[in-house]
């Protein structure tokens, strides 16, 4: 029999309000396997939607969530659960995998995503050693699916050799640790990310920042290259832990006529910092001319330090950008500089007059917690948002408390958990991004209670907290 494959986009313990968007991780890791399948390169078979809670909590749906799983489970009769995770997702996905081996303990179970690539050589890192887990993959993890896939398909794991397999990335199966070639990938040789295997309805609405008088723009993310360029000592997607790769501006350019054919409208590359495109001889600048073409709509993440060139930003605007989403982190050199940010209080103030002066909604995160933040420092934050809420050119914040990532030096010599629920449930916490994880010691409730009291007070209409986004009016969210 002809294995079947269920995809998971390991959901998040956190109910309120944030980013939600599409599962681009996942998409892009099973793109190969989904292609080979459908060329019948493959003896294999997939469920034709990815499960895909919003999110999952405890005492609330967690138990609906089992249940959505289970029957899918069953009647697609599944042999192969392969989930991508964020640290805030590890927890769900390894109850689910546990149901799945409840249900047949011949199930295999594969396990990847930026956790995995975060903590995988961290030891007793909760996911390797768990026992509901048959395999772990963790870095370029493209191609090592498709092979582990395969040779489940054919049950000749033992022939499996990794270093025949392209791609920076290591393969944990039975307590052994695999690496493959260790030459980076091509991205321009890889699939398009096949978004039909998801609830394109709801996830054409997850950027409700662009849209008409009459609807939301049914908008796609992408990548244009993976991976940060910098180091920021908090950070998961820092650098020493996602290596940075870029695609062709051809490739780029090919993809988006694509999802133009397919109706989209407007394009949020959901790059670590898109303003550091770089591809052979070619960069940003590049790149933008060739999106002006399009006529399409963009955004994008970015920094405030690759926004301070006047003919850049211009081009930006040429281009079709209307949204650019930056973090401020704290207005404060000092702060900045603690945290290895590479950015300046001058370079986020020159970025967010350009950028105010070209006409551009500007998203930007507020980030609090960190062991070398001060009272005036976080004064200085909130003083230089209002300002540019009250002028209109910020028109969403999103505050964040620091939460510790594992993988990261913040976080050094100190042993936490992530295969577990949220340690700090419930407000002031959940009124936060990554608010109900772990922190530093002096975030307390009373602390909370100030930053939210004071951020209410200067520009609560932008708050990401208090925002009716589309998926509130649909009745997606928890009201907490």
């Amino acid at each position: 029999m002809v294995k079947k494959i269920l995809f998971v986009n390991g959901p998040s313990q956190d109910p309120s309000d944030r980013f939600f968007g599409w599962p681009t991780s996942l998409l892009y890791a099973i793109a190969p396997t989904v292609q080979a399948i459908k060329d019948g390169e493959l003896r294999l078979d997939y469920v034709p939607k990815i499960f895909d809670p919003i999110w999952y909590v405890e005492q609330n749906n967690s138990e609906k969530i089992k249940s959505e799983f289970k029957k899918i489970l069953e009647k697609e009769n599944v042999g192969v659960v392969c989930a991508s995770t964020t640290y805030d997702s590890l927890y769900p996905t390894l109850q689910l995998f546990s149901e799945a081996k409840k249900i047949n303990p011949e199930i295999k179970t594969i396990i990847g995503g930026p956790h995995v690539d975060e903590v995988h050589e961290l030891q007793n890192n909760e996911i390797t050693q768990n026992q509901v887990v048959d395999f772990a993959i963790a870095g370029e993890g493209d191609y090592s699916l498709k092979a582990v896939l395969e040779a489940i398909s054919n049950n000749s794991l033992s022939d499996l050799n990794p270093r025949n397999i392209s791609g920076r990335s290591w393969i944990y199966y039975k307590g052994e640790k695999y690496s493959t070639k260790g030459i980076p990938l091509n991205l321009n040789e890889l699939p398009f990310i096949p978004i039909e295997l998801v609830d394109t309805e709801r996830h054409k609405h997850n950027f409700d920042i662009f849209h008409n008088i009459e609807k939301i723009l049914p908008t796609i993310q992408m990548i244009a290259q993976r991976g940060c360029i910098y180091n920021c000592n908090f950070c998961s997607e820092r650098k020493d832990l996602a290596y940075s790769t870029s695609r062709s501006i051809d490739s780029v350019m090919e993809e988006i006529e694509l999802r133009k054919e397919q109706g989209f409208e407007a394009v949020f590359f959901d790059d670590s910092t898109f303003g550091a495109f770089k591809n052979k001889q070619r960069g940003i600048k590049d790149l933008l001319k060739e999106l002006e073409k399009t006529k399409m709509v963009f955004g994008s993440l970015n920094r405030f330090n690759h926004l301070n060139n006047p003919e850049i930003v211009e081009h930006y605007r040429r281009a079709g950008f209307e949204y650019l989403y930056c973090s401020i982190e704290q207005f404060d050199d000092y702060t900045l500089k603690s945290m290895n940010k590479h950015q300046k209080v001058e370079e986020i103030e020159s970025s967010m007059k350009l950028l105010s002066q070209n006409g551009f909604k500007v998203g930007v995160s507020l980030l609090y917690g960190f062991p070398y933040e001060t009272k005036e420092s976080i004064k200085k934050t909130m003083d230089f948002t209002k300002k540019w809420v009250d002028e209109g050119t910020i028109i969403l914040v999103s505050e964040s408390i620091l939460s510790y990532h594992p993988g990261t030096p913040i976080i050094k010599n100190k042993k936490l958990r992530f295969n577990r629920s949220l340690p700090n449930k419930g407000p002031p916490f959940s009124k936060f991004e990554e608010g109900q994880w772990y922190h530093p010691k002096h975030v307390n409730l009373e602390y909370l209670e100030k930053i939210l009291q004071t951020s209410e007070e200067k520009f609560k209409k932008v708050m990401v907290r208090n925002r009716h986004s589309w998926y509130a009016e649909q009745g997606f969210l928890l009201n907490n």
